[in-house]
């Protein structure tokens, strides 16, 4: 799993620059303003798999996928989407004679574990509506956020102005986003809340940590930022 540095921050004000600076999710400087739209603000930090200690704030929330814990908990999700993967590649009678390429089949089983962790969902096949609506969304944020439009236009504080009309189409994909989990994961989930608590093997998934902080009043939905 490699290494990683590791820094306890006890003031709530620091932690805001420590997830500026450092944090990849929320970009490499300080006001960035593109990042700021899709992490609203990027002011605290939500992990289910430390939730006793994460929990404590109200912003942001990221899931750690590939932490030591969460690998071990989870690791009969990972381990059921690799099969899937090595049983589609052996269905495929193209792949025995000409090769296959896997990038994309791969691309799936990445987002069948996430949303696994996530929401206790998983995407069929490569062909699933939802998932080609999630892999545009998440495709065009990402380029948003990357782009040198907005990188010049952000180191430059003059050029800034010239931005207007870049962050309108960041907040148009951010409501866009937002909307279509809520739509097809968090309500669906409330739905199932009273007769299906747990998932991937007996445990807990993300939003269940969710909803229950809701429930005690620790954050509301204003708060999610997907």
């Amino acid at each position: 799993m490699g290494q990683r540095n590791l820094v306890v921050v006890s003031s709530p004000e620091l932690v805001k620059e420590v997830f500026h600076r450092q944090g990849v999710e929320f970009g490499s400087r300080t006001r960035n303003v593109v990042f700021d739209i899709f992490t609203g603000q990027a002011r605290t930090w939500y992990s289910p798999s430390t939730a006793s200690i994460d929990k404590r704030c109200d912003g942001s929330m990221t899931v750690s996928f590939f932490t030591n814990k969460v690998v071990q908990q989870y690791r009969f999700g990972w381990e059921d989407e690799v099969a899937s993967v090595v049983q589609d590649v052996r269905r495929n009678p193209e792949a025995a004679v000409g090769g296959m390429v896997l990038r994309r089949r791969l691309q799936l089983m990445m987002y069948n574990n996430m949303y696994r962790i996530m929401f206790d969902r998983r995407f069929g096949n490569e062909e699933d509506p939802l998932f080609q609506k999630l892999r545009v969304l998440n495709g065009e944020r990402s380029r948003l956020a990357q782009s040198f439009e907005y990188n010049y236009g952000d180191f430059i504080p003059i050029l800034r102005p010239l931005l207007r009309g870049y962050l309108k189409i960041c907040k148009e994909v951010k409501e866009t986003r937002l909307k279509l989990f809520k739509d097809y994961f968090l309500e669906e989930r409330k739905k199932l809340e009273s007769t299906k608590r747990v998932g991937n093997q007996g445990l807990k998934c993300a939003i269940d940590h969710i909803l229950d902080a809701q429930k005690k009043g620790e954050i509301n939905e204003d708060n999610l930022h997907c």
